[in-house]
């Protein structure tokens, strides 16, 4: 007999968690989503790295622009924070599936919550570490500039920088989001409704 034929024979029922089992998962899934919180610190940390800073040209008088091109920067400094909190979902989701003997609710409900929260942290503490650089003396054609006073020769002016933003609180839900895919997708491929769940303990 073949294990495809073994698909489609009758056999024993799948097995079914019950309370024990489920409350056994609780201080596992508690951790888990521990560990996950405090991975958002060095996450933060890496895209504060990462990120691009936003070059402003402060002009006398009190106008200000920006050289061309840095204006998009703002945009990308969001898009590196999406794309980081994206993949710490998907490898959260993959190392949490690799947990044979805790998969099940309870380990979906701590991937779900430790990556929302990693997240979270890691957009906090990407914006303290956020830095600007010193302001620089300059000589400028305010024309070159995409926000400006009037057009005219060079001038004395300063350049400076404003700190990247890591974007709005709620792209920590990309995070969870792609935590949670990737542990149903898992689920799904497995083919098993007790998701070829063991007895280890």
């Amino acid at each position: 007999m073949t294990a495809l034929d073994e698909d489609f024979l009758p056999g024993e029922p799948p097995h079914r968690l019950d309370a024990r089992e489920l409350r056994a998962d609780v201080p596992a899934g508690l951790r888990y989503a521990a560990i996950l919180t405090v991975v958002g610190l060095p996450l933060g940390a890496l895209w504060a790295f990462l990120a691009p800073v936003v070059h402003v040209v402060a002009l006398p008088g009190g106008g200000s622009g920006s050289p061309a091109g840095e204006a998009d920067h703002a945009f990308d400094a969001v898009a590196i924070h999406v794309l980081l909190v994206a993949s710490f979902g998907v490898i959260a989701g993959a190392v949490a599936w690799r947990r044979r003997h805790r998969r099940g609710p309870v380990l979906l409900v701590a991937l779900v919550a430790g990556t929302l929260l990693g997240a979270w942290v890691a957009g906090r503490i990407g914006s303290l570490l956020a830095w600007a650089a010193s302001p620089v003396p300059v000589l400028v054609d305010p024309a070159a500039l995409s926000r400006s006073g009037a057009p005219g020769g060079p001038v004395p002016a300063v350049l400076t920088s404003v700190p990247p933003s890591p974007g709005p609180w709620w792209i920590a839900l990309v995070a969870g989001l792609a935590g949670a895919l990737t542990y149903v997708l898992a689920a799904i491929v497995d083919g098993h409704e007790e998701m070829g769940r063991d007895g280890a303990s």
